[in-house]
């Protein structure tokens, strides 16, 4: 496994990757190679530094990147986006990736934690986070609205 910063040339098999990655899991999102690429842009656009792909064999198998942001404890990595080709899975990849991107995190930011989503559909991932010491914030909830919907709320009250 040999581990790397993203080059432009990367998008167009990252991007499929990702869809791939995402779309097995049927969890209410439905990417598609170009929406991919637009998301793994924007995040390589505002963190350019901290956006690591790994290649097995030569050939690009994932990805993994996250924004720096300062809290109240010190700089926490969040906003990331970690993904293995469905094929390459099990292999001690992730594990790679995540070991790699914090390392770099603590030694270019002094990061002290990662804040992060994922989803609670199937046990996995987040039984995998669990085992690598993250932990839930039961005090904690990931909320979204439409615009749309929310501006006629305002309009109203």
């Amino acid at each position: 496994m040999n581990i790397r910063p993203v080059t432009d040339a990367d998008f167009p098999r990252l991007s499929g990757i990702y869809t791939d990655a995402y779309n097995v899991l049927k969890i209410g999102e439905e990417w598609t190679p170009p929406t991919a690429e637009k998301l793994l842009r924007h995040l390589y656009d505002a963190q350019p530094d901290l956006f690591f792909v790994i290649e097995m064999d030569g050939v690009v198998v994932g990805a993994v990147n996250a924004l720096v942001k300062p809290w109240w404890d010190g700089n926490h990595i969040t906003d990331g986006e970690i993904f293995v080709d469905p094929k390459q899975q099990g292999k001690g990849i992730g594990k790679a990736l995540l070991k790699h991107l914090f390392v770099q995190a603590k030694q270019l930011y002094q990061a002290v934690a990662w804040d992060t989503f994922t989803h609670v559909v199937h046990e996995h991932p987040l039984s995998w986070y669990k085992e690598l010491g993250f932990e839930e914030i039961k005090e904690w909830t990931m909320i979204t609205g439409d615009i749309e919907k929310v501006l006629d709320n305002l309009e109203k009250k």
